[in-house]
């Protein structure tokens, strides 16, 4: 009996020791590598103009940063400081005004081909010589045009929400919706939740908490995007969607990439998705239900955890 009870004592002793040590190392596991974010937003001068960015910096082995291309109108407030903490939790993410957008000087151009070079520019001022990137809407457009321009600098691209060159459909919006993405005055909760999110009440509540996530930002708030630059992003996407697409272009864009939609985008259909999928040769394809324009604001744990795999993987 009393061995019996010495060998339930150790048995016991052996599994408390063990549920220790796997905490100990669940711990260490999950223990962040961001640095202290300071935030502040920063400037650097790109060929004259100086170009505002955020960066949130990360101790890891990884040593390649994510570069983040904006959507139309968008400025450094318009990121999910959820999804930045996410993609920040495994490598250093760096958000940028493009050149005249918001707090970044000197004059928007009207063409994605151009948002492009001045990408590749403040990539270059920043003295990377490779990253990844993710371009959510037109900066996906952008991203389509940093590859064919600059493909060795890219390791790997995240097109987010986006349309290939030629994509009629991105001209065709319903005249409400057109009339809501042209409004010359900032949009409320109401109005951006009918750009962003599904009509359902699950995508408009997670669209309210996103509204509520960049209201409580700890950075000082950023310029409004100007009439002038909303112009010329309106006059570079029209011209993108009457494009003629060039198949072979495409073709020669081998670096791995991960397209990804909402299935009920109003601004970029989601089609384009799966038609960028079909044209580019190194791509995964991942769509989002019940969700459109800002699925990755939506879901920003589920999409921060896929683009963090994609971009982890050999």
């Amino acid at each position: 009996m009393k061995n019996t009870k010495t060998i339930c004592f150790l048995l016991s002793l052996s599994v408390s020791l063990l549920s220790i040590g796997f905490t100990n190392n669940l711990n260490a596991q999950i223990k962040t590598t961001v640095k202290q974010i300071e935030y502040e937003t920063k400037t650097i001068k790109v060929n004259d103009d100086d170009f505002a960015y955020r960066i949130v910096e990360n101790n890891s082995n990884t040593n390649i940063p994510i570069i983040l291309l904006n959507h139309t109108r968008g400025n450094l407030d318009n990121w999910d400081p959820a999804l930045i903490n996410k993609l920040a939790s495994e490598r250093t993410v760096i958000t940028f005004n493009n050149r005249g957008v918001a707090s970044s000087s000197g004059q928007t151009p009207e063409s994605f081909a151009q948002m492009a070079e001045d990408a590749f520019q403040f990539i270059k001022a920043l003295k990377y010589e490779k990253v990844d990137i993710l371009g959510f809407s037109i900066g996906g457009c952008v991203a389509q045009e940093l590859l064919m321009q600059h493909q060795d600098i890219v390791r790997k691209a995240v097109i987010a929400g986006s349309a290939p060159l030629g994509a009629r459909s991105i001209n065709k919006r319903d005249p409400e919706i057109a009339a809501l993405v042209q409004r010359a005055s900032s949009l409320g909760l109401k109005e951006f939740q009918a750009l962003f999110f599904n009509a359902s009440d699950n995508s408009r509540k997670l669209g309210e908490d996103f509204w509520n996530r960049k209201a409580e930002s700890k950075y000082p708030k950023d310029v409004e995007v100007g009439a002038e630059s909303a112009k010329a992003q309106a006059i570079a996407r029209e011209n993108w969607g009457n494009g003629e697409l060039i198949v072979s272009d495409y073709k020669k864009i081998t670096t791995p990439i991960l397209v990804t939609g909402g299935k009920t985008d109003v601004q970029m259909p989601v089609q384009n998705s799966m038609e960028l999928f079909n044209l580019l040769p190194n791509a995964q394809l991942i769509l989002y239900p019940d969700a459109g324009h800002g699925f990755l604001f939506q879901y920003y744990d589920l999409f921060g955890g896929d683009v963090n795999r994609f971009l982890n993987s050999k």
